[in-house]
């Protein structure tokens, strides 16, 4: 298990290398602690056994800025470039529901309830699967 701060020490990440990677959030995220986040999902994806998903539990955050958001499709954008998934963990933080909300995020976020909904997700395969059974039925 990694951990990664902010020199402030406005943001904390512990990781949990595996499929899915785990990287748990607490404190502020914002313009001054996006490095963070970019820092921790690199690692993840870098890690050993290449991650099919990462998932992002921000639960413990008591702030998300509009950088923070940007952030996460940036990480999302990065993750689908190495044929990764990012998952996003709310954990019905109503701090990080409204900041997903009012940036339309939600709409385009992989986003999940809980930490046991995300990890317990399928793979791109099985979503692939999913969507063709439905445009072929």
């Amino acid at each position: 298990m990694a951990s990664f701060g902010s020199p402030t020490g406005r943001l904390r990440v512990l990781c949990s290398h595996g499929d899915p990677a785990l990287l748990t959030f607490a404190g502020e995220l914002d313009v001054g602690t996006v490095l963070v986040v970019v820092k921790a999902v690199a690692a993840a994806l870098a890690g050993s056994g290449e991650p099919r998903a990462v998932v992002l539990d921000l639960a413990g955050l008591h702030f998300l800025g509009a950088a923070g958001v940007r952030v996460l499709s940036a990480a999302t954008d990065h993750a689908a470039a190495q044929n990764a998934r990012l998952r996003v963990v709310t954990g019905g933080n109503a701090v990080v529901c409204r900041g997903l909300r009012l940036t339309g995020a939600h709409r385009v976020l992989d986003v999940y309830p809980d930490r046991a909904a995300a990890l317990a997700a399928g793979d791109n395969g099985e979503f692939l699967r999913l969507t063709a059974r439905m445009w072929n039925s």
